[in-house]
């Protein structure tokens, strides 16, 4: 192998992305116990709302419904946006699935069809970063702890939709 091959080869190498895979299930693991302080005391319910009150006298929502379920998994479907809908050029509310893993106690990003890969190449065709699942799973955790200390549970019976 010539000089310039070999230089070649490692400069693709150091390019490439390599998902760092303990920081990925930490993060999971981190996310599955802050959901678990979000339903607790309240477990056998199927839907759990939240009302976040932050900065800027900025009132948001934050839902979650328990959808399938088996013996070491549950779907969670989050839903989040501001408490009074504004028209405004982007999209202002957030749907997320999240996976349960019971056994392992992790949470994880789904689309609710198929999981996310490690890592993507870049550019991609679907414009997905090359940590598109670290990202996701970050902006969860953000979410959840945003919840968990600027956010308090409302009533069961209180109803309320996303636009």
């Amino acid at each position: 192998m010539t000089g310039t091959k070999k230089a070649q080869m490692i400069k693709k190498t150091m390019n490439q992305y390599v998902p760092d895979l303990v920081s990925l299930q930490m993060l999971g693991e981190l996310n599955y116990r802050r959901l678990g302080k979000l339903m607790r005391g309240e477990e056998s319910l199927e839907a759990w709302h939240f009302s976040i009150h932050t900065v800027g006298e900025q009132e948001s929502r934050l839902r979650l419904t328990l959808g399938q379920e088996s013996r070491f998994t549950s779907e969670i479907m989050l839903e989040f946006g501001p408490e009074i809908p504004k028209k405004l050029l982007f999209k202002t509310t957030l749907s997320m699935t999240v996976r349960l893993y019971h056994d392992m106690k992790i949470a994880e990003i789904t689309d609710g069809h198929r999981q996310y890969s490690g890592s993507y190449p870049y550019p991609n065709d679907a414009m997905l970063h090359r940590d598109e699942k670290f990202r996701l799973n970050q902006q969860l955790a953000d979410l959840l702890e945003l919840c968990l200390k600027h956010g308090h549970r409302l009533n069961r019976d209180l109803s309320f939709q996303f636009a």
